[in-house]
């Protein structure tokens, strides 16, 4: 998976999570350190599945996936700030994540803006609160550019799942995956 991320700051957040995790199969919120998280703080969240309304809950967001939502999206359910076949396809990725226990990277168009897309890359991957079943997310969004609808659309969008037992960090800071 490594190969595939271009964004300095999710590679960061990778080798983050996977140190975060130890010897568990997947960390959890207790387990991130901020300190070690400073420079991506301004593009994470973290979110709780909630099984009632079969979507998540957003606990935390940086100060620029609060710009791009035009508000502070914190004890928010996904459906409330994503709306429409955006929340549909949106929803479903994340849901993967935690049903399959995989890491999500998309990469192209990331956000829908009205009538321009953001460019970037998004990472989401699963936490546990006990070590062992998933029940929750952590996630970040990488943009650079806005294009208007006309020069791309959201069907461009490449998206990637790689099982969270193929992520292994590497001595050399580098990560390997899928």
């Amino acid at each position: 998976m490594i190969e595939s991320i271009k964004s300095r700051s999710l590679r960061h957040l990778l080798q983050h999570y996977l140190d975060a995790r130890g010897d568990k199969r997947m960390p959890s919120r207790r387990d991130l350190d901020p300190a070690r998280l400073g420079p991506v703080l301004p593009i994470i969240w973290l979110s709780e599945y909630e099984a009632a309304a079969d979507t998540f809950r957003y606990r935390l967001a940086g100060e620029e996936v609060n710009e791009v939502f035009g508000g502070s999206v914190a004890g928010r359910l996904l459906s409330d700030f994503v709306t429409g076949d955006r929340f549909q396809a949106t929803n479903e990725n994340f849901l993967k994540v935690l049903r399959d226990e995989a890491a999500l990277l998309t990469s192209g168009p990331i956000y829908r803006c009205t009538d321009r897309i953001a460019m970037g890359e998004r990472l989401v991957l699963p936490l546990s609160s006990d070590g062992v079943a998933a029940d929750g997310l952590l996630g970040a969004t990488a943009r650079s550019a806005l294009v208007d609808l006309d020069v791309i659309s959201m069907d461009e969008q490449k998206t990637i799942y790689v099982s969270i037992d193929e992520l292994v960090p590497l001595d050399s800071g580098r990560m390997a995956g899928g």
